[in-house]
């Protein structure tokens, strides 16, 4: 086994050193040919049997300098161009070519970039916007250098930069906006529960969150599941909050009741105590009250000092028209 083991690694090594052997021959060769690419096909000696721009090489054949390219100078003659960058004079696309990649092009006798290109760094890209097939990084043009003009290939596809998302048929990137910033559309709004209404505000059954600055779903009725306060407070009935979120559910604080159909929280006000509706007003018995010119009274209970929040609370006139009401409703 261990023969085969060795006969096995050495024919490996010996794959191995070919594979090497042929990677510096066609390096060599790649060398070689470098000045091929301007070889002028003359025959020559010397560097005065070349054209102009040329020199004989191992005193065989013409070959352009450096900077220089072979190409047709007119319709019967060749000749060693030179190369030229974008703006400079030319006469055949070659010449762009060499320094401005295949994307350039000899318009009206100067260097440019086609149509379906753009300039970046000395060189024409083939221009592509939000969500076209690109190559590099420089393919994806939308215009003049700005924030809405980032945009990146990922993946084989031109995409705009992390929090912008594409607009006007992915020629521009717009930033995604939070909770209060201006927006154009419903799109830019980032984020669950938002919409725009020149601003990003919160949709209807929705409720801003300023601690996290984001929309949180309001909650339609107690005992629904709730994680923030602020899911609760349309179950108030009461401009001061009565609704909170009390182990993961809305519930009605210490200091308040529920009544109605559908039920909501109202701050519990007693007899004697300033009050705005009747839904407020509940004695210290819990039976529910009314309210009266302003303060709170009960049906059915009887106020003393105590009801009206002591002697100095309420004046004597006063508490004996409430008295006197309560009397009356109740008969």
């Amino acid at each position: 086994m261990r023969i085969v083991d060795y006969k096995k690694k050495g024919e490996v090594l010996h794959g191995m050193l070919l594979w090497g052997l042929c990677v510096l021959t066609l390096a060599g060769l790649a060398t070689a040919q470098g000045p091929e690419k301007r070889r002028t096909g003359n025959i020559c000696s010397v560097d005065l049997d070349c054209p102009d721009n040329a020199f004989c090489r191992q005193s065989s054949y013409c070959v352009c300098k450096n900077s220089f390219v072979y190409a047709a100078v007119n319709s019967t003659h060749k000749g060693c161009l030179k190369e030229a960058r974008n703006g400079e004079e030319c006469i055949q696309h070659i010449q762009c070519h060499s320094t401005m990649g295949v994307h350039s092009e000899c318009s009206n006798g100067s260097c440019s970039c086609a149509e379906n290109a753009h300039l970046e760094t000395d060189r024409c890209y083939e221009t592509a916007v939000i969500g076209e097939r690109c190559v590099v990084d420089q393919n994806c043009y939308l215009g003049e250098p700005g924030p809405e003009r980032e945009a990146f290939c990922v993946r084989g596809y031109c995409t705009c930069q992390l929090q912008f998302s594409p607009r006007d048929n992915g020629t521009r990137c717009v930033r995604d906006a939070a909770l209060g910033e201006a927006c154009e559309d419903e799109l830019q709004c980032a984020g669950p529960g938002l919409q725009c209404r020149g601003t990003c505000r919160c949709r209807p059954g929705w409720v801003a969150h300023t601690d996290i600055n984001a929309c949180v779903e309001s909650a339609t009725a107690l005992n629904e599941e709730c994680q923030y306060d602020v899911q609760c407070e349309s179950l108030s009935g009461s401009e001061v909050p009565a609704a909170l979120c009390l182990g993961g559910a809305c519930s009605c604080s210490y200091d308040a009741r529920a009544v109605g159909n559908p039920p909501k929280c109202w701050r519990r006000k007693r007899p004697g105590q300033d009050c705005d509706v009747d839904e407020e007003c509940v004695s210290e018995e819990d039976e529910p009250g009314y309210c009266l010119a302003g303060r709170c009274t009960c049906k059915t209970c009887s106020p003393d000092a105590r009801d009206f929040g002591g002697a100095s609370a309420v004046s004597p006139p006063l508490a004996a028209i409430l008295v006197t009401a309560a009397v009356l409703i109740r008969h």
